[in-house]
């Protein structure tokens, strides 16, 4: 929580084996989110306690027997670093998935992961606040990402054939969070293992791969399911296949999503707030092609592509 702390919204405070973070302004304090990790019934959090100190709101983490990631490392193989990673990228697909919180509010500095030493389960530290601690799903992310391979290349009892894969598939922008978890549970290409299956000498009919978009950081969960050769997608419903309402900075016809030969594409209609693959935006009335794992922006909206 680096930023907030930063930016003066939040200050920690160590008590023992636990920690809290204060808030500078009450009215920073989410309650929804807050009721909606009270309710949560896996390990996936940090227990979170709502407490005052001196007049502000108090966010009280018991810790218990958990343990720092960042004080295992030294300590870890390649083997259970993965298990480790595997279990926590489990756990931010829940997150991601869950409809009412942001990933974009999870601590992931390695000090502020959570590991059970006998289990290897991993539990994340959530601050249930409106302001956002990454501006957008995307940056969290790249930032995840990021210290991952950052991690991988600097400790030496971390190398290992496997680990060396798993950091160029966490380079690969086309991969997904969940394409990185079946990769290090043994369902994709990951470590060198074939998946692919025998050839079948009988001829079987291609197949059209499906296609959704998730949005990543709207206020409900949202999919749009392509189910047409051209699909448009906007905010008014009379003019479109796929409806984005959550959003006024959409416009009424934002884009176009194409399927041909089983492969995708997006065009911009003209869109006042434009259409961005992967940051990059896209010149009105041309085509782009998607694939697995991209982010599509409309306007300020990241949705994310999932084929098959």
């Amino acid at each position: 929580m680096n930023s907030l702390i930063d930016n003066g919204n939040i200050v920690e405070m160590s008590c023992g084996t636990n920690f809290a973070y204060i808030l500078c302004d009450n009215n920073l304090f989410h309650s929804t989110e807050y009721k909606v990790l009270q309710s949560q019934t896996t390990t996936c959090f940090v227990k979170c306690m709502r407490q005052l100190y001196n007049g502000n709101i108090q966010l009280f983490y018991l810790i218990g027997n958990l343990k720092p990631f960042s004080t295992m490392i030294p300590n870890l193989d390649p083997d259970n670093f993965l298990t480790i990673v595997s279990n926590m990228l489990a756990d931010i697909i829940d997150v991601k998935h869950n409809g009412f919180l942001s990933c974009q509010n999870i601590d992931i500095s390695f000090d502020k992961i959570f590991v059970d030493p006998a289990t290897l389960k991993v539990s994340l530290v959530y601050l249930p606040v409106n302001k956002r601690v990454y501006s957008d799903a995307l940056m969290f992310e790249n930032e995840l990402r990021t210290s991952l391979v950052k991690l991988i290349s600097g400790v030496s009892t971390l190398s290992s054939p496997k680990t060396t894969q798993f950091s160029v598939d966490l380079s690969n922008g086309t991969l997904s969070i969940e394409d990185l978890y079946n990769r290090i549970k043994g369902n994709g290409s990951f470590g060198g293992v074939r998946t692919e299956p025998e050839a079948d000498p009988v001829p079987t009919p291609s197949k059209t791969a499906s296609m959704r978009l998730v949005a990543m950081n709207a206020p409900t969960r949202v999919e749009i399911e392509i189910t047409k050769d051209e699909f448009v997608i906007g905010k008014k419903a009379e003019l479109v296949d796929g409806v984005v309402s959550f959003n006024k900075m959409i416009s009424r016809s934002h884009c176009k999503i194409i399927r041909k030969n089983n492969q995708y594409s997006v065009i911009d209609l003209q869109s006042a707030n434009g259409t961005y693959v992967n940051k990059i935006r896209l010149q009105p009335n041309k085509p782009c092609a998607i694939n697995n794992g991209d982010i599509i922006r409309l306007a300020n909206s990241d949705f994310q592509v999932v084929i098959g």
